[in-house]
């Protein structure tokens, strides 16, 4: 059989075995199981990832990813095993007999999955582009952003199960950095932990440096009054103002790397452009460090480590604004000229495939912080904001769980608004005065469990202090007997030696005093024992005092916290509901109802409970076990939020598997009789052809139902009443531009003109004022009502109608298919019967085949949503197109 013959392999990534692979078998000879009329139709082989359906999640997981592995194994071994054949010289009599031909394009459909499955492996044999290629469509991308202070690199090491690999308290400036962990496929010891860090060109670096002395330049010359560009003294000084902040937000940076300060970069800017051009003052800083220019000429940078310690300690500079010495060369900071640092660990969260990315913030000085995500966000599988939960419901936080209402819209558009794809992280949770919190919480402190609890507890208090006192005063006592008795037993057993030497000399001698001394003893020694017994249940009964009282501590402190965290998760959902709300038309119904079909995922944690319970250390108050921490259900979201991704990725790689394995029965097929037939293709193709035509009429006609019933979802259906909003809220949008706080509805503080001025400057684009901290973003704030409008029943009909469409249309496809095969074995059967044994053999191969094109027509459907958002993603970069003239004229105007 030919190669053009087989089922079209999908290029996929990891793949496993069947685990019943070995118990396949082999196809019947027809030579012996056949007669004229008939064939013996093998019994199909049923694996268990392919009925496995009605299991629950986690033992359906686990049974396909074992079936992958197991073939990846058996196609290794088969791939070995046909080495012998490829050695075979093309156009000789063997290689037509062994069949080369097939043997080599089965190679090479391994070869793409081999390759997709050492993505992150060392090789030297393979194309680069392909693997990286691959790799990505294969990745999970979870996003994990939230402020600084947040708590945001503890809870990425719980999650890792590994403390401080992203360094903790990152000065801002250092923050602009991309940081991903993926699951590190080197067995290698010495490489149980390896990082890439990537560099950012070196022609944008260059471009910032000339920027920064063309800025130095203008600077100095409106101090000096050599430039008027302004005629109000007011305005100058905004003016000066804004060049100054310019100035300052890129001095940090050049410091850290070049190890110039402003006086040197004013020496060098004063040479331009007339001595120098600014290209070449740009040289002479590049020249102050040969490392970092390296650094740029070489793009990137390897590291390996036998230890989490050794990695972190390598990459920390490139993470954060700590100072190193690089090779022997330079000791400088290398933060200002990293792009991203991807780091591989093995950690069991990353093993199904899940990258964790360490995103930019919304709470940080550098500007570029929040450009950074803003480009990222789009990619990412799942997003998870951190936010301390005592600010969670602070409305200047409010930007930290959800950028604006745009970024919202946009998320709901995404189909992420699912439950699975967004959650809040309520970090910091074990942070809390549980006494003043009680007091002030009207639920708990009139509680009657709460109030028996704290009295309990000042009773166990009370009961301490005397226990402490009767614990004191039977030491004492215990100390007094102890010596008494010892007195005691000195005496009689000087009595006593003194009596069996008196023995010696007179049998007969008294042992009157002898025994006045040994009830002396026993009248000691039990003293001694009531003492020693009196002692050890007053500490028992310290023990029972400090288990009930930690215990009630903990009940206490728990319920407090628990209270605390369902009151700050009602208020988020509450707000969430409200924004909903305006959704549709911009106006707020005085009972928003919440999403009966969304529910905000909100998951309070304490990482420093949890780490102090991995530690083996006293257990934080209110936190006994590591569920009580809320970490183990933070993992359990993520698993159940990535799952579908997972499956999917499963199911590919297992159909691709099942293809080779398939295109290897038929190359190692027994053959027989079937080869001496007396009629000709052409003569069975006009059998079948009725069939044929019948059944590709029906399949073309039921797949076109199902298009005709996607084309009728329209997500553009509202777009009218977009425009309406859009035109209805434009000019007050555009109005509140000038405001310092322009999300706040009643705040009518004007911003400094030197910030509006940057603003223009940008095109409405992201700025982040480096005086008061608001990032503004024009052009997404005008383009919000748009999405707003539009995104609910975009979500509605391309995240919610679209799969619905796809199960009838899988399930009629199927039946139709398995009628078709029927139909085709009936004709063979009677118009063609030595073919009948033939095509019973091959069934199962068809049937195969089948699954695989119902996989492909899955993932042509699933991509429908995904790609009509690139519609919504793309509304920003086109309305700041449209209004790049304006700008260009409001700047114009301005000078």
């Amino acid at each position: 059989m030919e190669p053009e013959g087989t089922v079209a392999l999908p290029t996929l990534v990891k793949r496993e075995r069947s685990p019943d692979l070995e118990q396949v078998p082999e196809a019947s000879s027809p030579k012996r199981c056949a007669d004229a009329t008939t064939g013996v139709v093998c019994a199909p082989v049923e694996f268990p990832w392919r009925v496995c359906q009605d299991l629950g999640d986690v033992d359906r997981l686990k049974i396909k990813e074992k079936a992958v592995m197991q073939a990846e194994t058996h196609c290794e071994r088969i791939r070995k095993a046909l080495d012998s054949v490829l050695n075979i010289k093309h156009d000789t009599p063997e290689a037509v007999m062994m069949g080369l031909r097939i043997v080599k394009h089965w190679c090479i459909e391994h070869g793409k999955y081999y390759l997709t499955l050492c993505a992150s492996k060392h090789l030297t044999n393979c194309r680069a582009d392909e693997i990286r290629n691959k790799n990505k469509q294969r990745q999970i991308l979870v996003g994990v952003e939230g402020p600084t202070g947040a708590g945001k690199s503890s809870f990425l090491g719980s999650l890792l199960r590994i403390p401080e690999l992203f360094p903790s308290g990152q000065e801002s400036a250092a923050t602009a950095v991309i940081g991903k962990v993926s699951w590190n496929w080197v067995d290698d010891p010495a490489r149980r932990f390896r990082a890439q860090v990537f560099f950012r060109h070196k022609d944008e670096i260059r471009t910032e440096l000339a920027s920064l002395l063309e800025e130095l330049n203008h600077w100095t010359l409106l101090v000096e009054g050599e430039i008027d560009e302004n005629d109000d003294d007011g305005e100058r000084a905004d003016t000066i103002s804004m060049s100054r902040s310019t100035i300052e937000h890129q001095l940090p940076r050049v410091q850290a790397v070049w190890g110039l300060n402003e006086e040197q970069l004013l020496e060098i800017a004063k040479q331009c452009p007339q001595a120098l051009s600014y290209k070449r003052g740009t040289r002479t800083i590049f020249c102050k460090n040969y490392t970092a220019t390296k650094f740029l000429a070489d793009g990137r940078a390897e590291f390996n480590a036998s230890t989490v310690e050794i990695l972190a300690e390598s990459i920390k500079p490139f993470l954060d604004s700590s100072t190193s010495t690089y090779g022997g060369g330079n000791h400088f900071s290398a933060w200002p000229l990293v792009k991203g640092v991807h780091i591989y660990a093995k950690a069991d969260i990353l093993k199904p495939g899940i990258t964790l990315v360490d995103l930019p913030g919304c709470g940080d000085a550098v500007e570029s912080r929040s450009e950074v995500a803003e480009k990222v966000s789009h990619t990412l599988d799942v997003r998870m904001v951190v936010s301390p939960i005592i600010r969670a419901t602070d409305e200047k936080q409010g930007q930290s769980l959800m950028r604006n209402g745009f970024d919202e819209a946009q998320m709901r558009i995404r189909g992420k608004m699912d439950g699975r794809g967004f959650c809040v992280i309520a970090s910091k949770m074990d942070d809390m005065k549980v006494d003043s919190y009680i007091t002030g919480c009207p639920e708990l402190v009139h509680n009657k469990d709460m109030v028996q609890k704290q009295n309990r507890l000042a009773d166990l208090k009370d009961e301490k202090a005397e226990i402490k006192s009767t614990r004191k005063e039977l030491k004492s006592a215990k100390k007094k007997a102890e010596s008494q008795r010892n007195k005691a037993t000195k005496s009689y057993d000087k009595a006593k030696n003194k009596h069996e030497l008196n023995l010696q000399t007179d049998p007969n001698a008294s042992d009157a005093q002898l025994s006045t001394l040994r009830a002396q003893l026993d009248e000691k020694t039990a003293a001694f024992n009531d003492a020693d017994k009196r002692l050890e249940q007053c500490e028992a009964r310290s023990t029972r005092n400090s288990t009930e009282t930690n215990y009630i501590r903990d009940w206490i402190h728990h319920r407090a916290i628990q209270t605390r965290n369902a009151r700050v998760i009602k208020r988020l959902r509450d707000d969430f509901a409200l924004r909903q709300s305006r959704m549709d038309n911009g106006k707020v119904s005085e009972k928003p109802k919440p999403d009966a079909e969304y529910i905000l995922p909100i998951l309070p944690v304490s990482t420093r409970a949890f780490w102090q319970l991995e530690s083996n250390e006293k257990p934080m108050a209110g936190f006994p076990t590591q569920t009580c921490t809320g970490v183990p259900a933070a993992e359990k979201w993520l698993h159940r939020a990535t799952l579908s991704k997972r499956e999917k990725h499963l199911d590919e790689t297992l159909d691709g598997y099942q293809n080779l394995m398939t295109m290897m029965r038929i190359y190692s097929a027994t053959n027989g009789q079937d080869g001496d037939f007396d009629f000709t293709r052409s003569e069975v193709d006009a059998a079948l052809a009725e069939t044929h035509a019948f059944y590709t009429n029906r399949l073309g006609s039921k797949l076109a139902e199902a298009c005709s019933e996607i084309r009728k979802l329209d997500p553009l259906e509202h777009k009218d009443r977009a425009k309406k909003r859009f035109l209805g809220e434009a000019q007050r949008i555009v109005q509140k531009w000038a405001h310092k706080y322009p999300d706040v509805e009643n705040n009518v503080d004007k911003m400094g003109w030197s910030t509006y001025v940057a603003c223009i400057r940008r095109n409405g684009s992201t700025f982040k004022s480096p005086s008061i901290g608001v990032t503004y973003n024009w052009i997404e704030n005008l383009a919000a009502p748009i999405l707003k409008t539009l995104s609910r029943d975009w979500d509605r009909k391309m995240n919610k109608q679209l799969p619905l469409i796809k199960r009838p249309m899988m399930s009629d496809y199927s039946r139709f298919f398995a009628e078709y095969l029927n139909a085709v074995q009936r004709v063979i059967n009677e118009k063609v019967p030595p073919l009948a044994a033939c095509f019973a053999n091959m069934r199962p191969i068809l049937e195969t085949s089948q699954r695989t094109t119902e996989t492909k027509i899955g993932d042509v459907l699933g991509t429908v949503a995904d790609k009509s958002a690139i519609v919504a993603l793309n509304v920003a970069g086109y309305l700041e197109e449209e209004m790049k003239p304006t700008f260009e004229v409001a700047l114009k105007d301005g000078k």
